[in-house]
Formats: structure tokens, sequence, C-alpha cells
């Protein structure tokens, strides 16, 4: 609706002074309320914005406070006010957006082999985010990929400064690896629990309290010293902000090296890294994985291929041949997670998943689902050669196995073949007297299988498996 000066309350304001109270727009009538030139109207930002200056934003008319005009303007300018500012600001937007938009479909190649051409647009937070693709691939991938682009995007924005890489050329104190700049130097000694390299003058000295008083006496850099982690941090403020995020209850983080993480299997997985590892030809022990590796180098160069020689693909599969051997029974494996789960399966017999049907109790989860099978006899797995179903996925390898003919597992002594190994195993015991065999506690008889022994003992010594029940302990290696 259009809206026009009230003249004749104007002329009369002037003549007589009585339109103080009017508005100084329209001079109309301001009993249901008015709003001061001075009184802040809405946020750019965090910047308030008064009244007079939205006004003269959107009309180019500076509206000056002077004490012969009304100073109030009626609540009904006000929001015309406003609402013609949100549709300058929702033009400006949309021209942008529009602009955005073409700019995007006119990058479009027109030398595409495929048929289908398509565009999927992502809307977040006002902005579009167009993704090209002409291979139609389904909205779910393309959302996917959108995403992945937005978070790639905001990472690199909350990236860290970049550390400065110059210095002097220092040296490792433990395995003598020269390095160009101290930066290198500290990240070879970032899983160290106890050495830290100063990023200025390539110092090695104790982590946390030592570097501390290293930084305040020779570079004159005050730092503060988290209580609980040997992390260093430029002022007290951020010391109690980083308690209340990496020391709070249920948290994750290293007390050697002050790294915190997401997740319970990352910190174990991360708590291996500070391990003394000790080398296998002199003896030498490390605190840093770093220092191990370069050492073993040197001392064992035929333990690890040279990786440079290597194509770049294959460079990652290249592990470092470290054993770790069992105190038990000498048994040695490549990763220490392995050598726990077998000392808790093997020798400390923890068997946490336990069968409903029969009570048996088994390592792995996986390994009660394959057990269960044999309750409630679900033969999901159907040969394709004669369409009979089996229990188990190794039932059927080995049915298929009867069809193709096929004996990959050979006896070593006579070279007869087999179907499986366990069937290998057996022909071993019982032809060639190798392997474990299931001794009689009654008489010298001995046996191949468990449930031949039980047998034997039920029906000779009158002895029923729920009196007298052999377990696999007493089994022992014969020489027959």
């Amino acid at each position: 609706m259009t809206r026009q000066v009230d003249v004749k309350a104007l002329v009369s304001h002037i003549v007589r002074g009585d339109g103080i109270d009017k508005c100084r727009i329209c001079m109309g009538d301001t009993s249901e309320g008015q709003v001061f030139l001075g009184d802040t109207v809405m946020l750019d930002g965090n910047k308030p914005v008064t009244l007079a200056e939205l006004l003269e934003t959107l009309t180019g008319v500076e509206l000056v406070e002077e004490h012969l005009c009304p100073q109030g303007v009626c609540v009904t300018c006000v929001t015309a006010t406003l609402q013609a500012f949100e549709l300058r600001s929702l033009v400006r937007n949309s021209e942008r957006s529009w602009n955005d938009a073409l700019t995007a479909l006119r990058k479009l190649p027109t030398d595409v082999n495929a048929p289908v051409r398509t565009i999927y647009a992502f809307v977040k937070d006002d902005n579009a985010h167009i993704l090209k693709n002409y291979s139609g691939s389904d909205s779910r991938t393309a959302l996917n990929r959108l995403k992945s682009r937005l978070v790639h995007k905001r990472k690199r924005m909350e990236r860290k400064p970049r550390v400065a890489r110059n210095g002097p050329s220092c040296t490792c104190q433990d395995c003598g690896k020269v390095f160009s700049s101290p930066h290198y130097l500290s990240a070879h000694l970032q899983n160290s629990s106890q050495k830290q390299a100063c990023l200025t003058c390539g110092a090695v000295v104790i982590r946390g309290k030592g570097m501390k008083e290293h930084l305040e006496s020779v570079h004159g850099e005050p730092h503060y010293l988290c209580p609980d982690c040997p992390l260093l941090f430029p002022s007290q403020a951020e010391v109690d902000k980083h308690k209340r995020t990496a020391h709070k209850s249920g948290a994750h983080t290293c007390c050697d090296c002050g790294r915190s993480f997401p997740r319970a299997s990352s910190f174990e997985t991360h708590q291996q890294m500070h391990a003394v590892r000790t080398c296998r030809t002199c003896g030498a022990q490390f605190s840093n994985r770093g220092c191990y590796r370069e050492h073993r180098s040197a001392c064992e160069p035929d333990a690890k291929p040279n990786i440079k020689l290597l194509r770049r693909d294959l460079r990652s599969n290249i592990r470092d041949p470290a054993t770790y051997t069992c105190d038990y029974c000498q048994k040695t494996y490549h990763s220490r997670p392995q050598l726990k789960n077998h000392i808790m399966w093997i020798h400390m017999n923890v068997r946490p998943h336990q069968c409903q049907w029969c009570g048996k109790r088994f390592y792995t989860s996986a390994r009660l689902t394959e057990h269960t099978i044999v309750h409630t006899r679900e033969r999901n797995f159907e040969c394709d050669i004669c369409g009979a179903k089996l229990v188990t996925k190794m039932a059927m390898v080995y049915h298929k196995r009867r069809h193709t003919g096929e004996k990959p597992y050979e006896c070593d002594d006579c070279g007869e073949k087999f179907i499986s190994a366990s069937r290998r195993s057996e022909h071993a015991k019982r032809r060639h007297g190798k392997g474990t065999m299931f001794q009689c506690t009654h008489c010298p008889s001995h046996f191949v299988r468990g449930h031949e022994l039980r047998k034997h003992v039920d029906k000779v010594h009158k002895i029923t498996a729920d009196s007298k029940k052999p377990s696999k302990e007493e089994a022992i290696t014969s020489d027959l």
C-alpha cells in the first residue's frame, strides 16, 4: 500500500511545534509505538545496525537526530523498512546463486561420449554445490561424493598453518640418522615417549618439563605444561581448554606423548608405538620405532628390502620383519595382537562365547556361529553341480572336490593325496605314526580320534562318558 507524507501535520509542527511525538517519515500517529533513530533494529553479523543507518543504506538519505525534528519512526514505517532490506538481501543472494549455477553449467564439456549427462546439486547453508557425473551413477553415491568434497574443503580451511621446515641440520642421538632441519627430527621422534626435538635449534631434550625449561632458558619463550601429559601451550587458558577435552572422563589420551584418539581401539594400537624394541642381532633397545628401524637397516641390512628399489604401488606392502615370541611355547608371530590372542586363547583358555544349546565355549563369536549350525542344521550352502545342500561352507568345498577329483593335500611320506588337511593328518597318524595320539589311561591302547577313545573306554572298561570323559589334555604324542 502506497503511503504519503502528512503535509498538514508537518506544517503544523513547523508553525506550532506540536509534532514532536509524530513519525519522522510520514508524520503519522505513533500512539501504537515508535522506534527512535538511534535504536538498534538488526545485526549485520556481530555488528549492531541502528534505524538511521538502515534507512541511509536503503535510501541514501542521512537522517540525523535534529532537536527541531521528530526523533522516532512509527511501527508501520519501521516494518516497511525491514521488509525492504530483506527484499534487497534476497535479490542480491538470488542473483549470486543464479550466477554460480549458470557458471557451473557453462563449464560442462561438450565432447562427452557417454549418452547420459547428469548433474547433481547439493544445497547447504544457502550455497549450491554442483557435481558433474556422466556415468549415470545413483543419487546416493553422488550425495556421498558431495559430502566428502565439503568435508575436505572444511578441513583445508581449518588446517593449522604450516610449520617452518628450515633450520640447521641435526642428527638423532640414538640411531645416528641425519635430518636437514629440526622439523624432520621432531617428526622422527614423534612416537618416542621420552625425547623431543626443539623446532628452532634441533636440540633433543626430555619431553614435557625438559622442553619447557629449554624454551624458557635458551629461546626466552614462556610455555605452560599440562599436568596430565607432556604437551606445552602458550597460555594457561589453552591448558585449561585442553584438559576439558583431552582429559575428561572416558577420553583416550596418551600420557606419554599427549596424542588423543576418538576410539579405544586406536588408542590401544597407538600404545604399542611406545613399547621398547630389541634388536635381534646386537640386543640394542629403542623406545622409538623410527630409531629401531633405522638401526636395524644398518645392523641387519638384508632383513628388509630397499624400498627405493621397488615400485611405488608396492612400497606400502613391505612390513617390518620383527617377530613376537610367546614365553610359554616359543611360538612366534608377526604382530603383537596375534601374540596376545594366542596367549589368551591357548595358554589362558579364555573362551567368552558359549553355545546356548550344549554349553560349549569358543574363542570368537565367528567360531560360535559356525558351531551353532550343528544344532540348527540349516543347509544354506548348495552345490552348483548336483544341487545338494550342505550345512557349512567347508562341507560344500569338500563335496565339490568329490565331483572335480581335486586333492590338494599330499602326504610327505608316501605321496597319497587327500581332499582336506584333516584327512591327511589322520592318514599320517594311522599309517606313519605321526602326530598326537589319544592314550587310554586304563590300558596301552591309543587312538587317532577322541570319540574312538571314548567309545573304547565305554565298551572295554565299562566306564560311561558321563563318569569319565577324556579331555584333550590327556592326549600324548606317541612314537608308535
